[in-house]
C-alpha cells in the first residue's frame, strides 16, 4: 500500500478522528462531512474504517501491553496506538514504516514525550506478528450485541457475526426511466468495469468498489448507489398495493427508497405529482435528498415533517405508506462499523419506543384498505418482529401479509434479509394492512 508524504499527519487525525466517535459519539459519516480533508485519499479511509472494523480486537492486542490505561487527555494517544497496530496486524505494509510514521504522529498531536511510548507498544506487536483471531463467542462485536444476535439467530448467529467484519459489496440500481440494464451494462463493460447482475433486474453488483462520481453516467442521473435489500422496499410497496391515490414516504432522506419508488410509480406520478408526500425532520438530510433526486430527474419537493406527529399532515388519509424506521442499523455494520463502537444496549429499547410512536401515530393517516411497509435496517428481533406484533396487539384493525422474497427468511410478522445472505445487508421488512371499508 502507498504511502504519502504526509503520512504521519493523517495517522494522527485518524487518531482524533477515532476519539471524536469515542469520545463525542460521532459517526464516520460526520467526520466525513465536516473532516473531508482526514479521509480524502484512499489510505486515509482504509485507516478510518479498519479501525472501526477491528476496534476491539486490536484493542485486545495492545491493552496487555500497556503498563496502565492511558489519562483521559490522552485517548489521541491511545488510539494513535490503535492505528498503529491495525496497521501492522492488517495492512500490507513495511513494519518499519508504520512505526516510523507513527511515531513521528506523536508531534503531530503535539505529545512528542509519547514516542518511546508508541514506538516500545509498535515494536512488540510488530514481533509478536500474529493477526488477532476473532474468538469465540462475540466475534469483535460488544457482548451485549452478540449475546442478541446470537439469542435470534441460533445455529446461524457466528457466520453473522463473522460477516458483520468483512466489507460489503457494492451494488447499483440502474435508473430505468433513464437508460436500460442492458445499455448501462454496456457501459460498464465499455470502461472495463466488472459486474454482476443481482437478485432484482434493475440491480448490479460491481467486482470491486468505485468513488461513486466516476460511474458512467453518474452525473445524468443514470445509476444510484443502493444495497440490494434496500431495493426490495420500493419493490414489496409497489407488488402489495393497488394503484394508490396517495403515497407517503415518512422518513425519506437520504432518498433511496423514495427515489426507486418514483421510478416504479413514474406513469402515476407525472399525470398525478402531487399525490406522493415525503417527509422528513431534518433539514440537512432534506436538503442532501432534494440533490439527490434531482440528479436522478425527480422533481418532488420534500416537505419537513416529524412521523412521530401530525402538524405537517393535510387530513386527507394515504392509500401506501413507507416507513423506513430510524433503527440501530445493525444490518449495515459492514458499511457502518462504528455502530459496534456507538452503540448499546439502552439505545435499542429508546429505538423500539421511537418505533412505536412511528407506527402509532402514521397508522392515523392510512386510508382503509391501505398498506404500510414497515422496514429497518436491524438484525435485532426487539426492532423488527418485536415492534411488530407489539403493534398488531394494539390494533384491531390491523393484520399482517405474508412476504417471501428470493433471499432471506420468513419471521413470524415479516421478513429478515441477512449480511450471509448473497450481496444483501441485513433488512426487515412487514407489510400491514388497514381492515374497513370493503375487504378486499
Amino acid at each position: 500500500m502507498t504511502l504519502t508524504a504526509k503520512s504521519a499527519d493523517l495517522r494522527a487525525n485518524i487518531a482524533k478522528a477515532l476519539c471524536l466517535i469515542t469520545e463525542k459519539k460521532r459517526t464516520i459519516d460526520w467526520i466525513l462531512t465536516h473532516h473531508p480533508d482526514w479521509t480524502a485519499q484512499p489510505i486515509q479511509r482504509e485507516l478510518l474504517y479498519g479501525c472501526a472494523r477491528h476496534y476491539l480486537e486490536v484493542q485486545s492486542t495492545i491493552d496487555p501491553l500497556l503498563k496502565k490505561p492511558l489519562r483521559d487527555k490522552d485517548q489521541d494517544l491511545y488510539h494513535l496506538l490503535i492505528v498503529g497496530a491495525y496497521q501492522l496486524l492488517y495492512l500490507n505494509i513495511p513494519q518499519h514504516a508504520v512505526i516510523n510514521e507513527t511515531v513521528n504522529a506523536t508531534k503531530k498531536l503535539h505529545k512528542p514525550w509519547a514516542r518511546g511510548l508508541v514506538n516500545g507498544v509498535l515494536r512488540t506487536v510488530s514481533r509478536n506478528n500474529a493477526q488477532p483471531k476473532l474468538e469465540e463467542p462475540y466475534f469483535g462485536h460488544p457482548p451485549w450485541l452478540a449475546k442478541q444476535i446470537q439469542q435470534t439467530y441460533k445455529n446461524s448467529a457466528n457466520d453473522i457475526l463473522v460477516a458483520n467484519t468483512k466489507r460489503a459489496p457494492m451494488t447499483l440500481r440502474v435508473n430505468q426511466t433513464k437508460i436500460s440494464v442492458c445499455d448501462y451494462q454496456t457501459l460498464l463493460n465499455h470502461n472495463k468495469i466488472n459486474h454482476q447482475i443481482g437478485a432484482l433486474p434493475q440491480s448490479i453488483i460491481l467486482d470491486q468498489p468505485m468513488h461513486s462520481q466516476e460511474l458512467p453516467g453518474w452525473h445524468e442521473g443514470w445509476v444510484a448507489v443502493q444495497d440490494l435489500g434496500a431495493q426490495f422496499a420500493a419493490i414489496l410497496l409497489d407488488q402489495h398495493t393497488n394503484e394508490p391515490n396517495r403515497i407517503l414516504d415518512a422518513c425519506a432522506a437520504p432518498g433511496g427508497k423514495l427515489s426507486h419508488l418514483l421510478e416504479l410509480k413514474q406513469n402515476i406520478i407525472q399525470s398525478q405529482p402531487t399525490n406522493v408526500t415525503a417527509i422528513d425532520h431534518s433539514p440537512a438530510r432534506i436538503s442532501q435528498t432534494q440533490q439527490i433526486l434531482a440528479r436522478l430527474g425527480h422533481d418532488l419537493a420534500l416537505r419537513s415533517g416529524d412521523a412521530t406527529d401530525l402538524t405537517w399532515w393535510d387530513g386527507k388519509p394515504y392509500s401506501a405508506i413507507l416507513l423506513d424506521a430510524p433503527c440501530s442499523g445493525t444490518g449495515t455494520i459492514r458499511r457502518h462499523p462504528d455502530i459496534k463502537m456507538l452503540l448499546n444496549a439502552k439505545s435499542i429499547d429508546e429505538l423500539q419506543e421511537l418505533q412505536l410512536k412511528m407506527l402509532n401515530n402514521l397508522w392515523q393517516t392510512l386510508a382503509p384498505q391501505g398498506t404500510l411497509l414497515y422496514c429497518t435496517c436491524s438484525l435485532l428481533d426487539a426492532e423488527n418482529d418485536g415492534v411488530i406484533s407489539e403493534f398488531l396487539t394494539q390494533h384491531g384493525d390491523a393484520s399482517y401479509t405474508s412476504i417471501e422474497l428470493p433471499t432471506g427468511s420468513k419471521r413470524k410478522h415479516g421478513w429478515q434479509l441477512l449480511p450471509t445472505d448473497p450481496h444483501t445487508d441485513g433488512f426487515y421488512f412487514a407489510l400491514v394492512h388497514k381492515k374497513g371499508g370493503l375487504e378486499r
